[in-house]
């Protein structure tokens, strides 16, 4: 037992002293493990911290940029399809194959439209309420196309990517002009900012008003006349520099200045024409340089200062016409500056303040068909050297101060049509040269300080309109002027100092003939009866002579007379009672005559019509 004791006890104690290693090292292994899983618990912590921090941070950017951008969700589709197709109908998709990246979230869109219309605007598109702003927002938000920038807009190589670009170039102009010229404010043009702005025949919709365009879709014209405009040109009108014609016209509520971007960027343009509105300030010098330009109009505005007669001479080799007429223009005029444009054919200057003279120069135009300078304050006298613009129809050179004579060499202007020098001071008499000019159908004289007989007249066999009035022209009323001019349906001969009668010759005008003005003169003796052979006659003046005896009865047969005055002569009898009857007459002057009755039964009808009697 004692033995076995022992052992029992050894073995008991060798049991324990085993069970409490064994007991050690599953503690320490457990502790490791723990330690191991605690650390990873830790790591996994941290990672998922971060990726939550990350997702929220992802969330506000997204909503600040939806506030910011006025849009409530970001896109996480393909942009929605225009309900206006842009081109033939297809079952395909609507992107770009892979490799240009068309879908992208909506604030990022935004962000690249606003900085690319940002640039063409020098910024002006971030201004709240500009016409630039409104057109930029119309771009992201309205525009049914919803067109999107590639990723890369400064890459050439890619002609995708240059396409998108340039349209929602021209699509942004285009916009621009309708917000700042009030194009959809004034009711009169239609179809603008809806669906595609070229459209040709068979496309889906209409057309653009005034919009022109070339196959590939770039817009070459532009027409906006009497479109009740309201407002300014933008600068951004020159962001179309494929136009060749632009006309923008007859739109008083037109105002502000020509953008200077017109003449640095419209390169293309052949025909500009800003008339008939409300513009002012100077006229940009750039837009002489457009060396294209083969019709340049910018009359009936408000425009001032000088004009750079320099740079038209050194750019403009192919200009036709140019108008400027009905301004505030001054200064000289540089005849010699430009007689260097070879192939101008109309020249209006019309209506301004320019000063100076007419220099000898002015007849090196010698492409000149039209010439329009009245209505300055020019002096001096007309140039010999005029007569050398052979081709000219037309030459007014009305309400300037211009005196001395006609030079004789006018008489070789024989292609001239038109010729008015009135309201100055010219004196003398008509040159014999003058006989030469059958062309001429308008003869406008009046308010000079002319003298002499009307001899000459009678050989230009082309006068239809003659206004010889307010001179001192004497002599008598050849009856050839009746005879030989068959064209004839004016003679205005008033305030003159005209002796002798009316001829009998005078009823061979009958078929053409509508106004005969023979006032203030010193004619004598009665009406002959041939007058009433004028059945086209509208007006009779005869005031302020010596004419006497009694009316031709049968001046109550010219139908189509509405003014007859024959007030401050020495007429006798009775007024023709026929008169009464004429209905067209409005006007009808009698007094200071020895008429003794006839006007009881005259007045109580002419009464009841809208009639001037004296």
């Amino acid at each position: 037992r004692h033995r076995a004791s022992d052992f029992c006890k050894r073995f008991t104690c060798d049991r324990n002293t085993n069970n409490n290693a064994s007991i050690n090292k599953t503690k320490k292994r457990y502790l490791w493990i723990t330690l191991a899983v605690c650390a990873a618990c830790i790591i996994g912590a941290g990672v998922a911290i971060y990726y939550l921090g990350s997702a929220h941070d992802e969330r506000d950017t997204n909503a600040g940029m939806g506030l910011n951008g006025g849009l409530d969700a970001v896109e996480t589709e393909s942009p929605t399809v225009s309900a206006v197709p842009s081109g033939q109908p297809s079952n395909g998709p609507t992107e770009e194959p892979t490799g240009v990246p068309t879908v992208r979230p909506t604030s990022e869109r935004e962000q690249m439209i606003g900085d690319f219309v940002g640039e063409l605007s020098k910024g002006a598109s971030n201004t709240v309420g500009s016409a630039q702003y409104q057109a930029k927002m119309w771009i992201l938000h309205d525009d049914t196309l919803n067109l999107h920038l590639p990723y890369d807009i400064t890459s050439q190589n890619d002609s995708w990517e240059s396409e998108v670009a340039t349209r929602i170039k021209q699509r942004y102009a285009l916009a621009t002009l309708y917000y700042s010229m009030g194009i959809g404010m004034g009711g009169v043009v239609k179809g603008w900012l809806e669906g595609e702005e070229c459209r040709f025949v068979g496309d889906y919709g209409r057309a653009w008003d005034g919009v022109g365009c070339d196959d590939e879709g770039f817009v070459r014209a532009l027409a906006l006349d009497g479109a009740n405009l309201h407002g300014t040109i933008p600068p951004e009108i020159a962001l179309l520099s494929s136009i060749e014609n632009l006309i923008i016209k007859n739109n008083p509520g037109l105002i502000g200045t020509v953008p200077h971007s017109i003449g640095s960027d419209m390169t293309q343009l052949r025909q500009l024409g800003l008339y008939e509105n409300r513009l002012t300030g100077s006229i940009p010098k750039n837009l002489f340089r457009l060396s294209h330009l083969v019709y340049l109009n910018l009359s009936d505005n408000t425009f001032m200062g000088t004009v750079n007669w320099e740079e038209i001479s050194h750019h403009q080799k192919n200009l036709h016409r140019l108008i400027l007429h009905n301004n505030y223009l001054e200064g000289s005029i540089d005849f010699h500056l430009l007689a260097k444009t070879p192939s101008i054919s109309l020249l209006s200057l019309s209506n301004n303040l320019f000063d100076g003279t007419i220099d000898e120069t002015v007849g090196s135009l010698t492409s000149l068909e039209y010439l329009y300078l009245n209505g300055n304050k020019l002096a001096g006298s007309i140039p010999h050297g005029i007569s050398n613009l052979e081709n000219l129809k037309a030459l007014n050179l009305d309400e300037n101060e211009l005196y001395g004579t006609l030079p004789y060499s006018i008489g070789n202007m024989t292609s001239l049509e038109y010729l008015s020098v009135k309201s100055n001071t010219i004196s003398g008499g008509l040159p014999a040269s003058m006989k030469g000019m059958t062309s001429l159908s308008t003869l406008n004289l009046a308010s000079n300080a002319m003298s002499g007989n009307l001899r000459n007249l009678e050989h230009m066999t082309g006068l239809k309109n003659v206004h010889l009035y307010q001179n001192t022209f004497t002599g008598s009323i050849d009856g050839k002027l009746f005879t030989e001019l068959f064209n004839l349906e004016v003679l205005f001969l008033s305030s003159n100092s005209l002796k002798g009668g009316i001829p009998m010759e005078v009823g061979a005008a009958k078929k053409r003939l509508k106004g005969l003005y023979l006032s203030d003169n010193n004619l004598e003796g009665s009406i002959p009866e041939e007058v009433c052979a004028l059945y086209k006659l509208e007006d009779l003046f005869l005031d302020t002579n010596d004419f006497s005896g009694t009316m031709p009865s049968c001046l109550g047969n010219l139908s189509a007379l509405k003014r007859f005055y024959a007030f401050k002569n020495k007429f006798v009898g009775h007024v023709p009672s026929g008169l009464t009857n004429l209905p067209h007459l409005i006007g009808l002057g009698i007094e200071e005559n020895d008429i003794q009755g006839g006007m009881e039964k005259t007045c109580a009808p002419l009464e009841k019509k809208s009639m001037s009697i004296w």
